[in-house]
């Protein structure tokens, strides 16, 4: 690493340290977004003030990749101690990824979750889609993809056997990008189109006692 790389990341850091503090000192409930910077994380943040965000793209509060995310250094630590609730949004949404896309998916989320348990997070949101059982008229079958999130079902269904805990996988359904995607979409992603009104409803009943 060279010279202007360490300051760079101390001053990420740094930063990151302030911001927590701000948002620690006003707010009594912060809720962690993993995959902050996705199409449904950039929603979520805009929706959740006193959120704290995690994704490996520039601009989120913590900028981390889960695939070596080290769940036991002092700022992530800090951060899943005063965490009230965590919206885990980072996996692959695309059906047709390779089989280990979905498989690395499962393994990310199960970490998260092992940390989630650790540090003793009251309420969990895992991403979970209606793959995980397709309608009649869905255009193929799920493969990996279906069965990524038949696993993360399972594991939040786990996580809440303890007392105290709730996980909930939410079967979320199309969020468009862009709303000009809309017209030209397939009758059957229409019909499973949530808008922003939905979406942000269907996470909050996720996350209520």
């Amino acid at each position: 690493m060279t010279g202007i790389q360490w300051a760079a990341n101390y001053l990420r850091r740094k930063a990151f340290s302030v911001r927590l503090r701000w948002r620690l000192r006003n707010s009594a409930r912060v809720i962690i977004i993993v995959g902050a910077m996705g199409n449904i994380g950039r929603r979520l943040m805009q929706a959740f003030p006193n959120a704290v965000g995690i994704d490996r793209m520039r601009g989120a509060d913590l900028v981390c990749d889960l695939r070596n995310i080290d769940y036991d250094t002092a700022e992530i630590r800090r951060l899943f101690e005063s965490a009230d609730a965590l919206i885990h949004l980072a996996t692959s949404s695309n059906v047709d990824d390779p089989e280990a896309v979905h498989w690395r998916g499962v393994v990310e989320t199960a970490r998260l979750v092992e940390a989630c348990a650790r540090y003793n997070i009251r309420r969990v949101v895992l991403p979970s889609s209606g793959w995980a059982e397709p309608k009649a008229g869905w255009p193929h079958s799920s493969g990996a993809y279906g069965r990524s999130k038949r696993a993360i079902e399972a594991l939040a269904a786990t996580y809440s056997m303890t007392p105290g805990r709730r996980a909930v996988a939410l079967r979320i359904g199309w969020v468009a990008r862009d709303p000009s995607e809309i017209a030209t979409a397939a009758e059957w992603l229409r019909e499973n189109r949530w808008d922003d009104a939905r979406l942000i409803a269907e996470i909050k009943a996720a996350l209520s006692d």
